[in-house]
């Protein structure tokens, strides 16, 4: 008798790659549909002729080659390599969770669909709308970001820096720290968002834990000088048609009027699970994603780039990936110990989850309908 469960993650992958393939297909081929992607392309075209310098070109690298093995032009292969960025984050996050989550009290005939309902809950939340004006991503940001092609360059790496790095500092072994330097210094290359933030992160929870192995600070130091002579280097390079600037909060209140209800709203299922739960933070991993988020918010709330970049807003992207790496790991979490906290809490955090999953999944069907990721609003849910 052909067991559907077993063969169910393959049809989830595929199905996602279809879905993800039409989003991209749409985003570079239709005007009616708003994304980075496009944009990208020509600067992928100029820089390989030479015309222009990119600080993060690992997408635009990928893409490239892509083209070249499948003998295709580069806007097609700019759909199938962001397909593909999109479904290799979703493998790497079914990978976890079916690590994370022993599953023996569910029947193991349902136990591939019980993990990919979880994995749908991780890759399609978003945060709570604003009760001004009931728009969704303006402000607040979202774990997931349906229009950049860097955050899903460098989400993968990110991951995986953050998990590689845990399991070096517990085993001590130079091996794991090498894994996580290479991932580090690859990540500079997809996007630098993250590597600014994971250093100080990483140096807080260091001291934080007092970390005395030598292999740790060797470690550190290396990736350390290593990120600051690239990013150095990129720095130089990038910003000739404008500088970095201390803006306090001017860039995030284009967006919004209430900046620290934009972060309650952002954050709001993982910011309730912590407060109840708050000796998670005597774990290492959640004091390194929670100290990320702080990071991430003093980025976008000070620092700006004059000239026609100010409205990027591209200080914002270290808090965009520290808020997907929060949801990914308290979700996460959540699920683990679920029997474990008391049921009104219990109660309340399943409700909150299930109605930012309503509303991440509503974001992303008006996306893949052509509306504008920063205009969608739930008002009348239209």
């Amino acid at each position: 008798m052909l067991n559907i469960d077993k063969i169910l993650p393959s049809f989830f992958i595929i199905s996602l790659f279809f879905i993800f393939y039409f989003l991209n297909y749409q985003q570079v081929f239709s005007g009616n549909y708003e994304s980075d992607t496009v944009e990208h392309i020509a600067i992928l075209k100029q820089y390989f002729k030479g015309e222009r310098y990119l600080p993060h070109p690992l997408w635009h690298y990928g893409t490239y080659a892509l083209s070249i093995a499948l003998q295709i032009d580069v806007e097609n292969a700019a759909v199938i390599f962001s397909a593909i960025l999109l479904v290799l984050w979703t493998v790497i996050v079914f990978s976890f969770v079916r690590n994370q989550l022993k599953v023996e009290t569910i029947n193991k005939v349902y136990k591939n669909t019980y993990l990919i309902f979880v994995v749908l809950i991780i890759i399609f939340i978003g945060p709570l709308p604003n009760p001004n004006n009931y728009m969704i991503y303006p402000g607040t940001g979202s774990p997931n970001i349906w229009h950049n092609v860097t955050i899903w360059m460098v989400k993968p790496f990110a991951f995986l820096t953050i998990v590689s790095v845990l399991i070096a500092i517990k085993s001590n072994r130079n091996r794991y720290y090498v894994i996580t330097y290479i991932l580090g210094i690859v990540s500079l290359f997809a996007k630098p968002s993250f590597i600014i933030m994971f250093l100080p992160t990483l140096l807080i929870v260091a001291l934080i834990n007092k970390y005395s192995s030598k292999n740790f600070w060797l470690f550190f130091s290396a990736l350390g000088t290593t990120s600051f002579i690239i990013l150095l280097y990129q720095f130089f390079n990038t910003f000739s048609e404008s500088e970095v600037v201390f803006n306090y909060l001017g860039v995030w209140s284009l967006n919004s009027s209430n900046i620290a209800m934009s972060i309650l709203l952002g954050l709001a299922f993982p910011l309730i699970f912590i407060i109840w739960n708050q000796k998670l933070l005597e774990d290492p991993l959640f004091q390194i994603i929670w100290i990320q988020v702080v990071i991430g918010i003093v980025f976008y709330a000070l620092l700006a780039q004059t000239g026609k970049q100010y409205t990027h807003a591209n200080f914002s992207w270290s808090y965009m990936i520290a808020m997907s790496m929060l949801y990914t790991f308290s979700i996460v979490k959540f699920i683990k110990i679920y029997q474990q906290i008391p049921f009104f809490k219990r109660g309340m955090l399943t409700l909150l989850l299930f109605v930012q999953v309503i509303i991440g999944m509503y974001y992303f069907i008006k996306i893949i309908q052509g509306q504008h990721p920063i205009f969608i609003s739930i008002f009348f849910l239209r």
